[in-house]
């Protein structure tokens, strides 16, 4: 009798089952709870783009994963773990995509009213003269500015959770093994989740720079000066760090950049905070 050729792969439908079924779960709870179209689409925007960035690496860390060839002691401890997400791997990535995407609507649908004022413009009001921006900005602008960092900054953080987790479900993580911590491929996707978290974080280091001006009238000249000094000087430490992230898949190496994460909270908590007190005790 023939032998049966070699069975051809199915393309992989996780990313596909993922994204349709999330979007269907964010419409639905729309249609039930939404009362306005801003709202609508408020919800059904930032929930499919919170779905997508968390299913999307939870699937990609899965398919960068490497066969186990030998099996450390850490790595059988997990085995029962592996073969209980094995015949539910749709309905955990639906879930864990899902759930973060549900929550990231509802966020999204309390600043309906803000984002509408943001896109008919707040071009209204004195212009100040530090930054030279309208009063309206600073009322309406910079807060919604200020959701989509945080926004970014939550979908980083659960995409790293969601990322890493199913590395070191895989192998990919190994705390114990100290010659062989994380693979290339481990090394590459969560250096680059932690460059886009440092990102926004020297985003929200320069949103800080409006909201200060937007309270000036509270300090002094020197102090003003000082903590929009301050607040500039983080932004740009913030971004030397991003690129040390970068830097991790071609050196193999996270020294270099934990060091810069931490030299980058040291001086959080002197430049940022210290520093512009002393010049207004100072002062």
């Amino acid at each position: 009798m023939p032998t049966p050729g070699p069975t051809r792969r199915r393309p992989c439908v996780l990313p596909w089952a993922s994204a349709v079924s999330a979007g269907l779960a964010l419409g639905a709870v729309v249609v039930l709870f939404a009362p306005t179209w801003a709202q609508f689409s408020l919800f059904l925007v930032f929930g499919s783009v919170m779905s997508l960035l968390v299913g999307g690496n939870c699937w990609l860390a899965h398919r960068l994963r490497q066969p186990l060839s030998v099996m450390s002691p850490e790595q059988v401890s997990l085995d029962p773990c592996r073969q209980l997400v094995a015949g539910r791997k749709r309905l955990l990535l639906v879930t864990v995509a899902g759930v973060p995407g549900v929550l990231a609507g509802v966020a999204a649908a309390t600043h309906a009213d803000l984002w509408q004022e943001t896109v008919h413009g707040a071009r209204w009001g004195v212009r100040d003269p530090i930054l030279h921006r309208p009063s309206g900005f600073y009322l309406t602008t910079v807060p919604w500015y200020r959701f989509l960092v945080d926004f970014g900054f939550a979908a980083m953080v659960a995409s790293l959770a969601a990322a890493g987790a199913v590395h070191y479900l895989y192998g990919g993580l190994q705390l114990q093994d100290r010659r062989r911590r994380s693979t290339a491929a481990a090394r590459a996707q969560l250096s680059v989740l932690c460059a886009a978290l440092l990102a926004l974080k020297a985003a929200a280091y320069w949103l800080d720079r409006f909201e200060i001006v937007g309270r000036a009238t509270e300090l002094g000249s020197r102090e003003l000066g000082a903590w929009l000094q301050a607040k500039s000087l983080m932004c740009w430490v913030a971004l030397i760090c991003a690129l040390l992230f970068l830097t991790v898949p071609l050196r193999h190496r996270w020294l270099p950049a934990l060091t810069g994460v931490v030299l980058l909270l040291l001086c959080s908590a002197l430049v940022g905070e210290v520093y512009p007190v002393l010049v207004a005790y100072l002062g």
